[in-house]
């Protein structure tokens, strides 16, 4: 698998640690935010591959997230983290809390390649 660039918005601190400390195992870069504007600069100075948020955060959800961090980076593949029923929402993978790691990684381990 290819390391992809990963941006983490997580507002849990120990659920965002944990997120950094298993995707950087398995040899992908990661940062990581607890809100949505910091993610939002952060996205302004660097490129990623992947944005993983939470949906209800304070001042902003995943979802408002993801449309202004596509603003910014068009081809950012989005998953978002929620124990709410999925949405249908084009190009956002729902992952269910509790957090199936298995299916996370291997959501990330077909994601296509840019070439």
């Amino acid at each position: 698998m290819t390391a992809l660039r990963i941006l983490v918005v997580e507002d849990d601190r120990n659920s965002r640690e944990a997120f950094v400390e298993l995707l950087g195992g398995e040899g992908h870069e990661v940062d990581a935010c607890a809100r949505a504007d910091a993610a939002l600069a952060r996205l302004e100075k660097a490129t990623y591959d992947v944005l993983l948020t939470d949906l209800v955060m304070p001042g902003m959800t995943g979802l408002d997230l993801i449309a202004a961090a596509r603003a910014r980076q068009p081809s950012l593949r989005c998953f978002i983290m929620t124990g709410q029923p999925p949405q249908q929402v084009p190009g956002v993978v729902w992952i269910g809390k509790p957090i199936a790691l298995d299916r996370l990684l291997d959501s990330l381990a077909t994601l296509p390649t840019e070439s």
